[in-house]
């Protein structure tokens, strides 16, 4: 598929897909970035540890 299919095929989808594909395309490029990898195993553990958040927190979180 050329890049401008995959504009084309990006244009004609739903918001919430194209949220959805901007997402992945951010895992992408973070991926091999040590850092973020770091960041997401602490985020993870602390998880794993019970430091979680409501869904209503999470809702209101997600609105900002």
């Amino acid at each position: 598929m050329s890049f401008a299919e995959v504009k084309e095929t990006i244009v004609e989808m739903s918001a919430e897909e194209r949220l959805e594909v901007a997402a992945l395309i951010v895992h992408l490029n973070r991926a091999d970035d040590a850092d973020y990898q770091s960041e997401l195993d602490q985020r993870m553990d602390a998880m794993d540890a019970g430091q979680k958040v409501s869904e209503q927190t999470f809702k209101n979180l997600a609105k900002n």
